[in-house]
């Protein structure tokens, strides 16, 4: 929708943009790159607890992030200073502007252009004397790829939502959630939230662009006798508001999250553990994400203090022959389920693309925003970020996919042989990971903990699994990923958040099943206090309420 006319915002933008550009390309060091981006957030907000309503609020913002690029695209402000310095290269935060257009949006956009200019101006001298004074890096790549511009104009559909209804159906099921003595806190919620995004730069791009999301949750938690603080979430993600999840099936949800959250204050603690593991599709996702995702972001090979673990393994294999892993943000749909990380375009104007990770079990690529490093000069529509930040180079929908896999009945007899072959008693199935963290530096040991949330052993003696808490994944890499032995036929999505460098942006990873030879799990860290001492006051009525029913009976 290219020849769409320009929207009333996106011409003051243009207009604002060359009357700065025409002050400031005579300054001794002048912009050569400036992007003006505003997005438009409209959000619906339901919630309740223990029966009541908690929030149902409808809001609307507008935040605006200037990008400013002084000096050159072989060096400019935003290059990573070395050695200790109080100057950073960029403080900026999010700028909430004006909801209309006019002057005080006019006077939002000179402010914030002026901020970054000077920030700017000031950085590229102090970068200039750094590279003077230090080693010669070991990434000579420019610091900006210049590209074409795009013009774009899409529609983002509006929201059109029962708020009565969905405030209704949410008490109740909060109510339901109450009732049960080993819940002590529980909670319902619904976001639906519509973002727009307009965009304009010195290149010529105008793009206008968005999505709509909504997700509904349920979540559950208590603290078992020993102290540790339990919790058992649901969710669902989707664009199509009419696919969100029915009464009945939220009423399922909320009796499987009391079950599990019973079973888990029920369940023994785990123990530090290496051998077989099975991580179940989602928890197959998510790790992913968490342990070669980051370390493939391409901004983070630029830095001298990184520790790049896939630096040097292009065209090397790290995976077994029969895995694929790439990240494609077109994917609007994976498995039964609409994808979180979808989009049309970046933050840095570049059409989404398919970005390839792995092929075959050879490391081949990385998520690049407009940022080259050594070898990939050019932008595959990865550069992300949340208002209030640069964009780097982030994951969107990250898809592992096999092209050799077992019925999950052979995967599992796979595992028990293997445990038996390393004479272990049992080994383990992770079918939820509540997320995680990686460090990717070189200081600090490159290696990740993903929080295990659902565990079971399976015996090699045939006795009944066992649901354990209390564990988490870690290890590192290289060495995880080399111990991958088969892959399960099924697949399953993981939707959710990324908090990274430039702040938190949605994402999707979607996988089959993985069984790994050996993987690591430690304690997870303990709670200390004791469960409630007073009995909670709906468990009282309840106990009442039985005991006069009884009374009436025959």
């Amino acid at each position: 929708m290219a020849d769409e006319a320009p929207s009333p915002l996106e011409s003051l933008l243009v207009e604002e943009l060359d009357r700065s550009m025409e002050t400031l390309s005579s300054k001794r060091e002048p912009p050569y790159h400036v992007a003006l981006t505003i997005e438009d957030w409209e959000q619906y907000s339901i919630s309740a607890r223990d029966g009541t309503l908690a929030q149902n609020t409808h809001d609307r913002a507008r935040f605006l992030d200037v990008d400013l690029r002084t000096g050159s695209p072989e060096l400019d402000n935003t290059h990573p200073l070395r050695g200790f310095s109080a100057l950073t290269p960029d403080d900026r935060a999010p700028v909430e502007a004006p909801l209309e257009e006019g002057d005080a949006l006019r006077h939002a956009v000179w402010r914030e252009i002026d901020a970054r200019y000077r920030e700017a101006a000031e950085t590229i001298v102090v970068l200039r004397a750094n590279r003077s004074v230090k080693v010669a890096e070991e990434d000579t790549a420019p610091d900006f790829e210049l590209r074409d511009p795009v013009v774009d104009r899409l529609p983002v559909p509006g929201i059109a939502l029962d708020t009565d209804a969905w405030a209704t159906t949410l008490v109740a099921i909060s109510a339901r959630l109450g009732k049960h003595p080993q819940v002590h806190r529980a909670g319902t919620s619904l976001e639906v939230t519509r973002v727009v995004e307009t965009q304009v730069d010195t290149e010529g791009t105008r793009i206008v662009h968005g999505r709509r999301h909504g997700r509904v949750s349920i979540a559950v938690s208590g603290t078992a006798t020993d102290g540790d603080e339990l919790s058992v979430f649901r969710a669902r993600d989707v664009h199509d508001l009419d696919r969100l999840p029915d009464e009945a099936t939220l009423l399922e949800w909320a009796d499987e999250a009391v079950h599990d959250l019973t079973e888990l204050m029920q369940a023994p603690r785990g123990e530090p553990y290496s051998g077989p593991v099975i991580l179940s599709g989602r928890a197959a996702a998510v790790f992913v994400h968490e342990v070669i995702g980051h370390r493939v972001e391409g901004n983070r090979q630029k830095r001298e203090d990184e520790g790049k673990t896939f630096a040097d393994q292009v065209g090397k294999r790290v995976l077994p022959r029969w895995i694929d892993i790439y990240d494609d943000p077109r994917v609007t749909e994976l498995a039964g389920e609409q994808l979180n990380g979808t989009y049309a375009y970046d933050d840095e104007g570049v059409p989404a693309q398919r970005a390839r990770i792995v092929d075959d079990g050879v490391f081949v690529g990385f998520l690049m925003a407009r940022s080259p490093i050594p070898g990939f000069d050019h932008s595959n529509g990865h550069g992300r970020r949340s208002t209030g930040n640069w964009p780097t180079s982030r994951m969107g929908n990250t898809i592992v996919e096999a092209s050799k896999v077992l019925p999950q009945a052979e995967l599992r007899n796979k595992l028990i042989a293997l445990a038996r072959q390393q004479s272990l008693p049992y080994g383990y199935i992770v079918d939820e990971i509540e997320g995680g963290f990686t460090m990717t530096g070189r200081v600090m040991p490159n290696a990740f903990n993903v929080r295990a949330s659902s565990v079971w052993r399976v015996y090699v003696d045939g006795r009944p699994d066992e649901r354990i808490r209390g564990l988490d994944l870690v290890g590192t890499p290289l060495v995880a990923f080399g111990n991958i032995v088969a892959a399960g036929d099924d697949l399953a999505v993981f939707n959710g958040v990324c908090g990274a460098d430039s702040g938190w942006v949605p994402v999707s990873g979607v996988a089959p099943s993985l069984l790994f030879d050996r993987l690591e799990f430690q304690l997870k860290e303990k709670g200390q206090e004791r469960p409630p001492l007073l009995d909670k006051p709906i468990a009282i009525e309840n106990a009442i309420d039985g005991s006069a029913d009884a009374a009436e009976g025959p």
